[in-house]
């Protein structure tokens, strides 16, 4: 049976999660000012199932967040990783593997454990990686620019 939510329903349960990832001012504990992982602090693409701090403000930022000061940390992050060229760089992929062997009769992947984060290079054949880790990123750099127009601070970081 499928259960249909109301458009009420939807925003109160967007505005429970924006709360969520405010009240850790979008990568820290909520307890003090420490980071609560350091990965949260890379730049990743493709996502996958882990979290960083640019998907946390796309998040805020397409649900019409922008001027609250819990936002103020990330942002200045943000900024600061911006290269001179006005690209940001890809800096960790989380690989997801395809065996080489077909399990139940299909191609599978599997998603490694965080210690398997590549931060240089393609990785080898069997990485999913759409760009080179280290380099400058076209997908880093779109999301990093939507988030500061949506937050009108795209002229002012203009290199």
């Amino acid at each position: 049976m499928l259960v249909h939510q109301s458009n009420a329903e939807w925003r109160e349960a967007v505005k429970k999660g924006d709360e969520f990832v405010l009240k850790h001012r979008v990568y820290k504990s909520d307890k003090d000012d420490s980071t609560v992982l350091f990965d949260f602090l890379k730049f990743h693409y493709p996502m996958h199932y882990m979290y960083d701090f640019l998907h946390g403000l796309r998040i805020l930022t397409e649900s019409g967040m922008k001027d609250d000061p819990r936002l103020s940390d990330a942002v200045r992050v943000l900024i600061a990783k911006r290269l001179p060229d006005g690209k940001w760089p890809l800096e960790g992929v989380y690989r997801g593997w395809r065996h080489a062997h077909a399990m139940h009769g299909l191609e599978t992947v599997s998603r490694p454990e965080e210690r398997d984060l590549v931060t240089e290079g393609w990785g080898t054949e069997r990485a999913i990686q759409l760009e080179e880790a280290g380099k400058p990123s076209k997908w880093i750099t779109l999301q990093a620019l939507l988030v500061l127009k949506r937050m009108g601070l795209l002229s002012l970081t203009t290199p």
